[in-house]
Parts: C-alpha cells; structure tokens; sequence
C-alpha cells in the first residue's frame, strides 16, 4: 500500500544516512584495499581517497595523499605502510602517519603492493613492477603485456599475473623465472606460501603449484573480484556479494554467506576473523566458519515511499548524500546541485580535469552524464565507470533528484 509522500528531509535521511550499525566503519566509498600486519593491525583504503589504519573497531589513523582511489595498501616493518593509488603514485608512511616517501612510480593506476627485500614492489596497469626501498630509484621489470592484475611475494622473490594470460616468478633480484600460462583472466591473486589462488571474472577459482599443476573449482556464474590466502583458510568473494570459505588443497566450498555489500573488491584474513571490503564502504568480519562478528548493516528503511527514481539513487548513495553535510564520502553533496557549475560544491577535492569543464548541472546534463558514461562526459573525473542505459530510470532519477537536493 502506498503512504503519503514523506518530507524531503526524512526522504533523505532514510536513503542516503549511513546505518547506524556496523563492523568497521569509516570509508566514505567502496573499500579497495585490505591488509593485515604482523601485529595484527588493519590497514584499509578506499575509492574515498583515504587509508585508515584500524585499532580494533576504531578508526586510529586516517591519510588522505592520493588523487584518486587507494587501490593498494602494505603494512611494512617499523611501524610504517605503504599505499598505491589510482593516480600511479606509491607513497610510504611513517609512524604519526607522516609521509616518508611519495613517488609517481606508473603512468597508470597501481594494480597490487607486495614486499621485496627490504622494501616494495608495485605491479601497475602498464604492465610494469617497480621494486622500490623508498630510498635508491626504483628499478622497473617489464613484466606483461598490458596490465597486471596481481602480485605477492613468494618465496623470497614475487609472482605476478597480468591481462597476457601468465602467471610469473621472479626471484628477489628481479630475474625471471617460470611463466605459466593461463585459461582465463585474472582479478585477484593470493598466495599461501606454498600455492597461488587465482580469482576469475568466469567466476573460476584456480590454484596452481609452481610447477603449473593444481585443482580448479567453477564457484559462482557471476565475476569473482577477490581471493585471500592463509595456512589452511582461503576465500573468495564475489560480485554480487557472496562470500565463499574453501579448503585450500581442494577447493571444497565449506561456507557461503551473502554479505550484502555489493561487489567484495577485496579480502583480508586474520588469526581471528575473515574481513571483507564492499561496494558499501563497511569492512565486515566473520569467523572463519562464517559467522558474523560484528552487527552488520542496519535493515533497510521500509515505511517511506520508495519510488523508482529512489530505487536507482541507492547506487549513488555509496559515494554522495543528499544533505549539506558531504558526510566524509568519496564524492561531493548532491545538495543544491541543478543551477550548480560543476566543481564548484564547496568543501570537495576537486580533480583538476573537472574544475576546468565548463558544465552547469541540470537534469538534461546529469541524465546525459548516466547517458554515455563518466570517461565519456566528464574525462579525467574520479568517478567510476557507470552508466544507466534504461532512458525511463534517468528520467526517474531526475525526477527522484530535483526533489531531494532542494
């Protein structure tokens, strides 16, 4: 039964407000980036541009450095880390969160951080692994043809997969070793110390021994997009949100949960728990069986009306909200937005390329921005790719936004 049409402002906080309960809470966007140190802390870093650096449940520290998404991150010794952004810079952080080192090491977004003797290696869409010390210049193998799509250290050397279809060794000097070709992409790559595991879009789980031999597992006819390693413990996680725990030697799926934050970008175990990074900016924790440690996200509002154009806008809710207030996410208030200039919110971090278009939003501009898509109306912006091709639910979600950002 339909209810009267609630107050713009309640209509708001019951789309766009952040649940009041959850796991670890504090990235405004999609969490990228997991990784766990030896003391057991957690790193995280997000398509909001920030890495946090986790005491328990409480956000202890929190950068922001990159221009772009957090898509890697790597505890390293002494109490530093180090983080690799979409806009191909590597930086290196000190106790205090004081940046130690910051170097542009790809033209293109860095893919994966993995250790290497005494310092880092970075794997990067173009194709390139910079093994760094933050000190001497970076030293640059040539290792695939097109992007790389994962690394780890293995063995005192690293394994690298990339868009060639091989998986490869490289000893600490950099040399090369093995090249193992492969059936299929790869989104993710983990390894145990004595197997890799390789994640597929064909939502194919693979591991392979060094020598090139080992089990595959057809688990989901959706993309897989992550895969964490560790002795005895494995898991994958999905596109649509499932989180599947697997006996590493064969591949047996022992749990399944739906986690409910949309596409599981990344993974992270520790002695005590699974994390998961989603689309929904929460890192999750369950048990190694499965269970839920944490109280999860709130139930979804249910007594407001909820027309379609509300409907599409819960996809945008991840990055914006609707009040003056950005709320520390990764995009900009869509408050007041029709009449607005683009890039001209204030309080936001502009990207260069956007400040220099000359757009005033409206609800033929926005609807055109869904139209053909960010790299197409607005190049050089953060926005991820994205696009609604139905015509009826623009035109519903402009009707939805002229509503909501007054």
């Amino acid at each position: 039964m339909l209810r009267p049409a609630a107050p713009a402002l309640a209509l708001i906080l019951a789309l766009a407000a952040p649940a009041a309960a959850q796991d670890l809470r504090g990235h405004g966007g999609p969490v990228r980036a997991l990784a766990v140190g030896e003391d057991g802390l957690v790193y995280s870093g997000s398509f909001d541009t920030r890495a946090i650096l986790w005491d328990g449940a409480t956000a202890a520290r929190i950068t922001r450095h990159h221009t772009g998404a957090v898509t890697a991150i790597l505890p390293l010794p002494e109490g530093r880390f180090a983080t690799g952004g979409q806009d191909g810079v590597v930086a290196i952080w000190g106790d205090g969160l004081v940046t130690l080192h910051s170097e542009e090491l790809h033209p293109m977004p860095v893919a994966a951080l993995a250790a290497w003797e005494g310092g880092l290696a970075s794997g990067g869409w173009d194709g390139r692994i910079a093994l760094w010390s933050g000190a001497e210049p970076p030293r640059f193998i040539d290792a695939h043809e097109g992007q790389i799509t994962g690394l780890v250290a293995f063995e005192g050397g690293l394994a690298s997969t990339g868009a060639d279809l091989s998986l490869r060794l490289w000893d600490a000097s950099g040399a090369p070793g093995a090249r193992i070709g492969l059936a299929a992409p790869v989104s993710s790559l983990a390894t145990d110390g004595r197997a890799f595991f390789l994640a597929s879009p064909d939502g194919t789980l693979r591991r392979i021994a060094p020598d090139g031999s080992g089990p595959e597992a057809a688990l989901s006819d959706r993309p897989l997009l992550s895969v964490a390693a560790a002795e005895g413990l494995l898991a994958a996680g999905d596109m649509t949100g499932t989180l599947r725990i697997i006996a590493p030697e064969t591949l047996e799926v022992l749990a399944e949960i739906e986690t409910g934050q949309g596409p599981l970008w990344t993974l992270a175990i520790t002695p005590e728990a699974i994390l998961s990074g989603g689309n929904d900016g929460l890192i999750r924790r369950w048990s190694h069986a499965g269970a839920p440690l944490g109280t999860g996200p709130a139930a979804p509002e249910t007594t407001l009306v909820s027309p379609r154009g509300a409907e599409v806008f819960r996809a945008c809710a991840v990055c914006h909200t609707l009040t003056p207030d950005d709320g520390a996410r990764a995009g900009p208030t869509l408050h007041g937005i029709f009449g607005r200039r683009i890039a001209t919110a204030p309080g936001y971090d502009y990207s260069p390329a956007l400040r220099e278009m000359d757009i005033v939003w409206t609800p033929e501009t926005v609807s055109e921005l869904f139209e053909f898509g960010p790299e197409a109306y607005t190049p050089g912006s953060r926005m991820p790719e994205q696009r609604i091709p139905s015509a009826e639910d623009r035109a519903e979600l402009m009707k939805f936004l002229q509503t909501a950002t007054r």
